[in-house]
């Protein structure tokens, strides 16, 4: 049996065993089933069987029996260094603290690590092998100051967030020793009482745009050097803590283990941090400003004060229910200085021409460019390139429909960022279920989509929420959006990818000089996925990426590994 016969007969197996967790991603079992009768209809079987190992992953480690299974497999820890653990009671009930307390110092006892517990009660000493210090009123402002007093001797500090415990005896010796102003934060599980582990929550690597809208580092490992730099006062609040520890580090990496259990869920907040707005306009200048927002996802929007004008590359050939469908669409949901070029690739249906004329006459800021040849989405895009006036160029295929007000102006609020490459949004199938939410490099047999037939308002999940903005490896090149000078700078779509893979291509080349790619959930698009030219990606095209990817991106920086090295 070959190596990929064994590997696709273990994900057989891992799908069967783990049932259960694959239904609960998926929606249900009938759902589970739609999903993978519809990847391998429309992409085949290696696509079908990517989709399921993904669902496998995720859904056995939603299952707490199938986590705690994983975890006996996991490697041994390394040797650690010495940390000290500074946890507090804040935003802690007073009923749940006897049991914080009393797992701090089972933990603390256990594995020998130093723990200090800052807290408000009028209390201060040793209660067992755990330090209560005590403070008049408990804020994140005196957690800190408590934390750089305590840990002035001491070369790592664990920060651990409210109501967590730590995992470790210390910190993991792969951290870089030498680097004194590297900021590390890690995953982190559930806890209860009795010690049970459940519900890892597995963190991407460094993902500025994410931090912006979600504290998701938590519990934070920060060397002397940098934890005694932090200007304590006025934080005000957790995030804002991350946020001031990321303006000040050389650098921001995610350590690959547990670093803290939680025992307690803190309260959701509907407020962004204090300094997130100063955080902002120091990276991208005074115009950058957070607005409330109501809805699933962050209860605010990071805007950058980004205008210029858009262009909307749409390649076509017939099929003009679709088209008419996503044009009218972009004209009714969009206003300001934008325009639409449609690359009409050997059209030939006598009511596509018609309709062509008509729209052309109707809007005048649409224009019809002829792209003739064989298909060649690279190309074609390429013919825009060279046609489009705008200063960002949105590349959308024909079978899209939008489904939200002023989304050409967010994109290029983005796109027109210094440190930005691509930007893509959150697509969506006829039934709602998610059809793009970001792409990932080593899920299915090349790359494929996160979250892919989940629902968008996805609860129970091990990732990042599908209802967040992050940082991606590669979007999708069915809405694609570009700043002018970026292309200018990495170059165009290689043409040597006809059909697939030319926007991981180009996405993963805007990577590697140095540009961040941003998938954004509140740009959302109804997309009949390959209608126009059907299903299966073409092997050489799958080749030819596979070949690039091993040598520029063989691991993906934003997903979590664990969730491929299940796969």
């Amino acid at each position: 049996m070959s190596a990929r016969a064994r590997r696709r007969l273990r994900r057989v197996v891992a799908l069967l065993v783990n049932a259960r967790g694959v239904a609960a991603f998926a929606g249900g079992y009938v759902a589970a089933v739609r999903v993978a009768a519809r990847m391998l209809w429309e992409r085949g079987l290696g696509a079908a069987a990517g989709w399921a190992a993904s669902a496998t992953a995720q859904g056995r480690l939603l299952r707490p029996a199938g986590y705690r299974r994983w975890l006996k497999r996991r490697p041994p820890p390394p040797d650690e260094l010495p940390v000290l653990a500074v946890a507090s009671t804040l935003d802690l009930p007073v009923a749940a603290r006897p049991a914080y307390l009393a797992l701090l110092r089972e933990r603390a006892a256990a594995s020998g690590v130093a723990i200090a517990v800052v807290t408000d009660a009028p209390v201060e000493g040793q209660i067992g092998s755990c330090r209560l210090v005590s403070t008049p009123t408990l804020t994140v402002d005196a957690w800190v100051t408590a934390a750089q007093r305590l840990g002035a001797n001491c070369e790592w500090t664990l920060l651990l967030q409210p109501g967590c415990v730590p995992a470790l005896a210390g910190a993991p010796v792969s951290v870089n020793s030498a680097g004194a102003m590297t900021l590390y934060y890690g995953d982190e599980d559930r806890i209860d009482a009795g010690g049970k582990r459940s519900r890892p929550n597995l963190k991407p690597g460094f993902s500025p745009d994410l931090l912006c809208a979600s504290d998701y580092f938590g519990s934070l490992l920060v060397p002397r050097v940098l934890l005694q730099a932090l200007d304590s006062a006025a934080i005000g609040d957790a995030h804002s803590l991350a946020l001031r520890l990321v303006e000040l580090a050389a650098g921001v990496e995610r350590v690959p283990r547990v670093l803290a259990h939680r025992f307690h869920a803190p309260t959701p907040t509907v407020a962004p941090p204090v300094r997130l707005e100063t955080f902002l306009r120091r990276r991208y200048g005074d115009g950058a400003r957070v607005r409330a927002t109501k809805g699933a996802g962050a209860p605010w929007r990071c805007e950058f004060g980004n205008r210029g004008r858009v262009s909307v590359v749409v390649p076509t050939r017939d099929r003009l229910t679709l088209l008419r469908q996503c044009v009218e669409g972009v004209f009714r949901t969009n206003r300001g200085a934008f325009e639409v070029l449609v690359l009409d690739n050997d059209s030939r249906d006598p009511r596509t021409l018609e309709w062509l004329e008509r729209a052309a006459a109707t809007w005048p800021n649409l224009r019809v460019v002829p792209a003739p040849g064989e298909f060649n989405w690279s190309r074609i895009n390429n013919i825009g390139v060279d046609h489009a006036e705008g200063d960002v160029l949105v590349f959308l295929n024909n079978d899209t429909e939008p489904l939200c007000q002023d989304w050409l102006a967010r994109m290029a609020d983005v796109a027109l960022r210094p440190d930005v490459g691509a930007v893509g949004a959150l697509l969506l199938y006829a039934s709602g279920r998610i059809q793009h939410a970001g792409v990932v490099i080593g899920s299915g047999e090349t790359t494929d989509h996160v979250y892919r037939g989940a629902r968008p308002d996805l609860e129970r999940r091990v990732f990042v929420s599908p209802l967040l903005p992050r940082n991606v490896a590669a979007v999708t090149g069915a809405c694609m959006a570009f700043a002018r000078r970026t292309l200018e700078d990495i170059g165009r779509f290689d043409e040597r990818y006809p059909v697939a893979g030319n926007d991981v291509e180009i996405c993963v080349r805007a990577w590697t000089k140095g540009l961040v790619n941003v998938y954004l959930p509140d740009v959302a698009l109804r997309h009949l996925e390959s209608r126009t030219r059907g299903r299966r990606d073409p092997t050489a095209d799958v080749r030819r990426l596979q070949a690039f990817l091993a040598a520029r991106c063989p691991v993906d920086p934003y997903y979590h590994p664990a969730l491929t090295a299940l796969l």
